[in-house]
């Protein structure tokens, strides 16, 4: 059945793919969670009551606090459990639009090398992390932050409208095709969710500074590593996919049957 062999070749690319984030993420992203884990971790000392220190380097856990990996091998561990995790549900989707594209009669011709690999990486990267990157950058340690359930709802509107945009301006006959990169911008229009006041509420000006410089580093070091995750989920996926193809040529299946439905 196909639907197995995209969930097989979903749980390998997901986890190469999950693979090359940590290791992007640790000489990348991991030093400066952990710089500004160390500006946590002081104030935490000097007023636990006000900024709960559930990472603080020396910092013991206490009812209250709940488990947490230690820093080191634990941690990186459990970090790339769940970079391997969100890569395979990224594969899924990845894989299973590939194949319904293929499906459809535009498409029927459409080959899977690395440059479309790469391609479809590149897509997907601006789907689901650059757009909405643009309104609601990632976060370090004591960055004020709108609340969690906003963040998510506008989340998934930019993801949405960005795809849709995207797909719009690639498939939709004129003159929709080049009214569909309008999506791309509603979201940005309406505003992402923001806190009022200082990036860094009850911090010292220094410290406040600091944790600014370390915010943009990390915007960047958060870009590069989902390009790289990216990129490697748009080839390992291509291959994955050019691989499923062939064998159900092999096997004397037509193009019309390359969706994740049919059952070999």
């Amino acid at each position: 059945m196909l639907f197995r062999q995209i969930v097989f070749y979903a749980l390998l690319v997901g986890i190469l793919s999950g693979a090359v984030l940590t290791i992007v993420q640790t000489f990348q992203v991991i030093p400066i969670i952990l710089a500004a884990e160390q500006y946590e971790g002081a104030a935490a000392e000097a007023e636990e009551t006000m900024i709960p220190a559930l990472h603080a380097h020396g910092h013991h856990a206490t009812e209250e606090d709940g488990w947490a990996p230690t820093d080191g091998m634990q941690r990186t561990a459990f970090t790339a459990i769940a970079n391997m995790l969100t890569a395979i549900g990224f594969a899924l989707i990845l894989m299973a639009v590939m194949i319904t594209t293929r499906g459809t009669s535009w498409g029927r011709n459409l080959k899977f090398g690395w440059k479309q690999g790469l391609l479809w990486g590149a897509t997907g990267y601006a789907v689901f992390w650059l757009a909405p990157a643009i309104g609601l950058p990632p976060e370090i340690p004591l960055q004020a932050a709108a609340p969690l359930e906003h963040r998510q709802i506008w989340w998934l509107f930019a993801v949405l409208c960005t795809a849709g945009g995207l797909t719009g301006l690639a498939l939709a006959p004129s003159p929709w095709r080049w009214m569909a990169p309008a999506l791309l911008v509603v979201p940005h229009i309406i505003g992402a969710p923001h806190p009022a006041g200082a990036m860094f509420p009850d911090q010292t000006p220094d410290v406040s500074a600091s944790l600014e410089q370390l915010a943009q580093q990390f915007i960047g070091a958060a870009a590069i590593a989902n390009v790289a995750l990216w990129l490697a989920l748009g080839l390992t996926s291509a291959w994955a996919v050019q691989r499923m193809i062939t064998s159900m040529k092999q096997a004397g299946l037509s193009d019309t049957d390359t969706k994740p439905g049919y059952s070999a």
